[in-house]
This record gives structure tokens, C-alpha cells and sequence, in this order.
């Protein structure tokens, strides 16, 4: 039977989430049904951990600060992630700078007014003082408990959409050996593609006019690769890649690309190594390059 391949598409948070599979000798029906629940990941995840949802369990942590809160065996994996990645990184990845964000007006209703305030860089100034900090977290692993400090939140921002690829990675797994998982920019790939080489995928940055382009491509055998840009969000002075040692947006390069074993990695240390820059202990099992 000659392969072929399956394409499908949904978006997913704010972003389009595409699934290439191809179809050697499994049945089709299968491939469809390894799909949707690949998607059921993304929306499962979404619904969990997003800020953005009063009722998911990252919002019931958030809102319960200052108390000890049971969570899932899944958070407490990612908050443990992030809490080690913190420590690793000196601080650099930081999951409590939703302050930050919500400050600078990134947040549900993408209200950026106080960008004109004149006031804002010494509000700034005042939050970096005065914020509590991710060493100040509590987690009891054995009895799935966390404990934030009153009024501290965490988010998933820099690790969501890795965590959900690998996700969704497994559920593909078992309906196909071939197939490359496309969220935004944010890759993990599996095998090789229907003319069986393998997946070749472009790297995106900003051109000479600020535009999208892409400006050169890549092979990716079994591997994650993962992006973080200061131009795709950006708004005025504001793009959402906060140094939380200074609150302010770090712009040391235009964009970092990490390629890594799996997706949550590759998302994780492309946040961490554009906030913190190049000096920081790297895994080995991660490269990295800048533009």
C-alpha cells in the first residue's frame, strides 16, 4: 500500500494546532481516532491549566493562595518542573510572573492601556521589590500539596503547549509510527514523512520589515524544537518574555530556537535561555541557536 498523508487542524490556545500522519499500512479509522484524542489532550490541558479559566485547577490554586491546596498527580508533576527549572536556571524561568503580565495588560481582556502610563516602569520597579518569590513555594509531593504565598500565582505559559505536544505525542504514538506535530511553531516529530525522509520543518523570525518569514529550514530526526520571539508578541515597549529580576521585556536576541528529546524541554528552555542569555548550565541533551 503506498503511504499517504493525513492532515488535520483546530486551534488551541490562540494558536493552530496541525497533525501530519502517515498512513502506511494502518487503517484509516484508526489514524482518525489517535487524532481527535491527540486533540482531546490539548483541549483537556486547556481547560486544566489555563489562567484564562476560572474553573480550571491552576485558577483554584491561584485563588487559594496562602493555604495549602491538593492538586492533581499531573500539576504537581508541573509544578515540581518548574519549580527545579527555577532553581537550575537561577530564577530566570520564573512560573509566578503572571504579576507581571496582568501589570503590563496581558491578560483575558488584553487591556494594554497602562502601557501610556507614565507611571509604569516605577510600578514596575515597586513589584520587583516587593513580590514574593518562586523559592517561597511550597510543595509536598507525597501528599499532592502545594502552597503559594498569599496573593502569589503561578502559570503555565512557557511550558503548556510542550507538555501538551508531548501529550498529544503519545496518543498519535499508537496509531502511527510517522507523523510531526505542528502547534504554532512549537514542533515534536516522530519517525519520517510520506516520501520517507525526514520531516523537514522552517524556522521562523522577523524579517528587515517586521514580518514573519522564514529563513531557514530544518531536518528533525525523532526530536522537539521549540521557538521563543520578542517580535510575535509584541505590543509597544511589551512582549511577554519578562527577566523577572528587572520585570521588564528582555530583548538580548530576536528569537531563540531549542531543540530537545521532547517538546516540554524544547518549550521550557527556549523561555529560559531568552530570559536568561547564554551563560546559563545547559542539559546535555538540549542545543540551542539564536537570531
Amino acid at each position: 500500500m503506498s503511504k499517504s498523508l493525513i492532515i488535520r487542524d483546530k486551534r488551541f490556545m490562540n494558536t493552530l494546532i496541525t497533525f501530519k500522519v502517515v498512513r502506511d499500512n494502518q487503517a484509516t479509522v484508526d489514524i482518525l481516532d489517535a487524532i481527535e484524542n491527540a486533540f482531546g489532550e490539548f483541549d483537556r490541558i486547556v481547560k486544566s491549566y489555563t489562567r484564562f479559566n476560572e474553573d480550571s485547577e491552576l485558577s483554584n490554586l491561584n485563588r487559594k493562595s496562602g493555604e495549602w491546596v491538593e492538586v492533581s498527580n499531573e500539576f504537581i508533576h508541573l509544578i515540581a518542573y518548574m519549580l527545579n527549572l527555577s532553581k537550575e536556571s537561577n530564577g530566570a524561568f520564573d512560573p509566578t510572573i503572571i504579576d507581571f503580565l496582568d501589570l503590563y495588560g496581558y491578560n483575558k481582556n488584553y487591556d494594554y492601556s497602562n502601557l501610556d502610563n507614565p507611571e509604569l516602569n516605577k510600578l514596575v520597579e515597586e513589584l520587583v521589590k516587593n513580590r514574593p518569590s518562586y523559592k517561597d513555594i511550597k510543595i509536598d509531593e507525597e501528599n499532592r500539596k502545594v502552597k503559594l504565598v498569599k496573593g502569589q500565582r503561578i502559570d503555565l505559559g512557557a511550558i503548556g503547549k510542550g507538555y501538551a505536544i508531548d501529550c498529544a505525542f503519545t496518543k498519535l504514538k499508537v496509531a502511527s509510527n510517522n507523523f510531526l506535530i505542528d502547534a504554532g511553531g512549537d514542533i515534536r516529530s516522530w519517525g519520517r514523512n510520506e516520501k520517507d525522509n525526514l520531516w523537514s520543518v522552517g524556522l521562523k523570525s522577523e524579517d528587515i520589515n517586521g514580518k514573519e518569514s522564514v529563513f531557514s529550514m530544518i531536518e528533525l530526526d525523532n526530536k522537539a524544537l521549540a521557538s521563543s520571539g520578542s517580535w510575535a508578541r509584541k505590543i509597544k515597549q511589551f512582549h511577554h518574555l519578562i527577566n523577572p529580576k528587572t520585570g521588564l521585556p528582555e530583548n538580548k536576541y530576536k528569537t531563540v530556537y531549542v531543540m530537545a528529546n521532547d517538546a516540554i524541554t524544547a518549550d521550557s528552555w527556549a523561555t529560559t535561555i531568552f530570559v536568561g542569555g547564554d551563560k546559563l548550565k545547559l542539559p546535555d541533551d538540549i542545543s540551542y541557536f539564536t537570531v
